[in-house]
């Protein structure tokens, strides 16, 4: 293979970033296949090699002679995905029963713009592309234009933001071939004004052959001796395209931001965090100045908040004073919007300090630092930031505590400010809140999502409230079990900081240890045991029924059966099992026979969440909730054997 060590001087892109969870030695292996082209592939295949090395997930090869080195069966078999930049001769016998070979294997292809030119004839290349330039096809001018996402769906364009304005040649009228299977997943309208059709054109096209995918974008038109037309490669909306294409045609995966999205573990619940959005539900959020959440502007889309505006600004449903807020975000090209935060009501606008959202190279904002992404708007500039372009995902966080204000982006800290010092109030008294003294200081206020126009996108969006950061309580007085009452005939005693329960014989059998309080949102911890075999459960938000005197509520089950479901969600006394594990097998080895099992329980509204050891087991949001109730440890069966439960605290939300 002919090896290239071409860099192209891309000087308007932002400096490459290497995604956490993909190290130098699982790289995907790509060889890009170039050599001829009626377009300047001199320039475009070192381009192309730039995009796909700059995203950190590829190990990219270039062939020059294609003839030769796809005829290698066992070198093409090591690549994961081949793109075609290339426009030529045909390869020959060897090569292309190679190629196709390959293919049909498993080896994905990205087809670029003029590479669906090539091979007038060669029938199971023009199957493979599926639409080609052949005799009808054409173009308008040279000019910017959209493109709109069809299939969110799909793992391409699953939270891809439409593209706006970007430069290009737009084909029109590319010959559909017949043959493998192919979907159109975002098109561009050519219009009559720029020469072309009055139709929405196909521009991400993808499907498979054999075992293999392909993706196709007739984009990324650069042609020889018209040094203008290089900016179709130079925008950033193209460059994440092909990357996310090419991924995707490689694994059939699209690395996008965290890998876990809207994802809470144990170890950040016990910090205090909680999801303000879990991916699924618009909860906890409402139109700012109304009431509900807005019937337009704002969707949830592939796990995203997606805003597109016309909907409003949407807020928080409660406020918060001290605290540390953590999202992930996106924004499509010129897009200028914000997160703000302590905000309250002043006069007749919805005020405090701003996060700025914004697309710094769309928005040519880079001359105005006090706007510019990442800033506390109009008062203090970010600093030394790494910011993703338009269309890849930014990690952000906002910590508030006391006068202490932080806001970090991909994981570097870009700017402090003390609203209590003299400096703060230099810049207050410059800006647009000179009026307002007691702007961003220490107070409740909502977290607020702005509608500035454009599209934005956000999710994994959760909080800490660092006021209840020492917040935990035990359950336990300092002897006895004061504060709890026995409801049934089983025996509990107390050991230390571990409660014991047995079932005294077959008199005890569904028998509960409820505590004296009432509660309502909380987290809850404690370490259970099971001595043997058997069966039992702990009560949250429970009460006892008016007729006769029974518990019921909730339960984060403990199921020592090779059913297996515990830390799965039980109504006692109502509707049975509400969230078994019967489907999740990860939940289902997550408690361990005769250890030492920690539980770890939250509800927030209607949200309730259960971990055992450190793995979610059960996620329910109740439409029909119990909101507040008692905690309960039950004895449920079996003749013999204890129940152990230790060290149990709570916090209060």
């Amino acid at each position: 293979m002919n090896r290239t060590l071409i860099v192209a001087a891309l000087t308007l892109l932002p400096a490459p970033h290497l995604h956490a969870h993909q190290s130098a030695q699982d790289k995907i292996p790509v060889l890009i296949v170039s050599g001829a082209n009626n377009h300047d592939w001199r320039w475009t295949t070192p381009s192309i090699e730039s995009m796909l090395d700059e995203s950190g997930l590829f190990d990219v090869t270039i062939t020059y002679d294609p003839a030769t080195d796809l005829a290698d069966e066992k070198a093409l078999a090591s690549y994961q995905a081949l793109v075609l930049d290339y426009n030529g001769p045909r390869w020959g016998e060897a090569a292309e029963a190679s190629f196709l070979k390959a293919i049909r294997g498993g080896v994905g292809v990205s087809v670029i713009h003029a590479a669906n030119n090539a091979f007038p004839g060669w029938v199971e290349f023009e199957q493979l592309v599926g639409h080609l330039w052949r005799q009808g096809t054409g173009h308008g001018r040279f000019h910017p234009f959209g493109l709109e996402v069809l299939d969110y769906d799909h793992p391409i364009t699953s939270t891809m933001p439409n593209f706006v304005d970007h430069p290009d040649e737009l084909y029109h009228r590319l010959v559909r071939v017949e043959g493998f299977e192919r979907t159109v997943i975002g098109v561009s309208h050519s219009s009559k004004e720029s020469g072309g059709t009055g139709n929405d054109e196909p521009m991400i096209i993808v499907g498979s052959f054999g075992k293999g995918r392909f993706f196709h974008t007739p984009l990324a038109h650069v042609w020889s001796g018209q040094e203008q037309t290089k900016v179709s490669h130079y925008d950033p909306q193209l460059r994440t395209l092909i990357v996310r294409g090419t991924e995707w045609a490689a694994t059939g995966e699209v690395t996008d931001g965290l890998a876990q999205p809207n994802h809470l573990s144990l170890e950040e619940a016990q910090a205090g965090w909680r999801l303000l959005f879990d991916g699924q539900s618009t909860r906890g959020w409402h139109r700012a100045g109304g009431e509900g959440f807005p019937d337009k502007g704002w969707t949830i889309q592939s796990g995203c908040l997606r805003n597109t505006s016309g909907g409003g600004d949407l807020l928080s449903d409660d406020t918060y004073r001290n605290f540390e807020l953590a999202f992930e975000w996106k924004v499509a090209r010129g897009t200028n919007s914000g997160v703000k935060y302590r905000v309250r009501r002043e006069g007749n606008a919805l005020l405090g300090p701003e996060f700025q959202i914004l697309d710094d190279a769309g928005t040519n904002e880079d001359d105005n630092p006090l706007s510019a992404a990442g800033a506390l708007y109009a008062l203090t500039p970010a600093q030394d930031k790494q910011l993703r372009h338009a269309g890849q995902f930014n990690q952000s966080r906002i910590v508030c505590r006391g006068g202490q204000i932080e806001h970090w982006l991909n994981g570097q800290l870009i700017l402090s400010a003390d609203v209590d010092s003299e400096d703060w109030a230099a810049r207050l008294a410059r800006s647009k809140f000179k009026s307002l003294p007691e702007f961003a200081s220490e107070r409740p206020g909502h977290i607020l999502l702005q509608d500035h126009g454009g599209e934005v996108w956000y999710r994994t969006i959760r909080i800490r409230d660092l006021d209840l950061e020492d917040g935990w309580e035990s359950l336990l007085q300092e002897e006895g079990l004061g504060g709890w009452t026995v409801a049934g005939k089983a025996r509990y005693v107390r050991d230390g900081d571990t409660i014991i329960g047995d079932v005294n014989g077959h008199l005890g059998r569904n028998s509960f240890l409820v505590t004296d309080e009432i509660f309502e949102d909380f987290q809850f911890q404690v370490d259970v045991r099971i001595g043997e075999s058997g069966n039992s459960g702990i009560q949250f938000r429970s009460d006892y029924r008016e007729r006769d005197g029974v518990v019921f509520g909730y339960q984060a089950e403990i199921d020592c059966s090779p059913r297996a479901w515990s830390g799965g969600i039980f109504e006692e006394g109502r509707r049975a099992w509400i969230a078994n594990l019967e489907n999740h097998p990860a939940g289902r080895e997550a408690f361990r026979l005769a250890e030492w099992n920690h539980y770890f329980i939250q509800a927030k509204g209607n949200d309730l969440r259960i971990w055992v050891n450190g793995v979610t087991t059960a996620h329910l949001v109740d439409d029909n909730p119990l909101l507040t109730g008692f905690f309960g440890l039950q004895v449920h069966n079996g003749n013999r054997g204890q129940y152990l439960w230790r060290n149990p605290q709570v916090r209060r939300l």
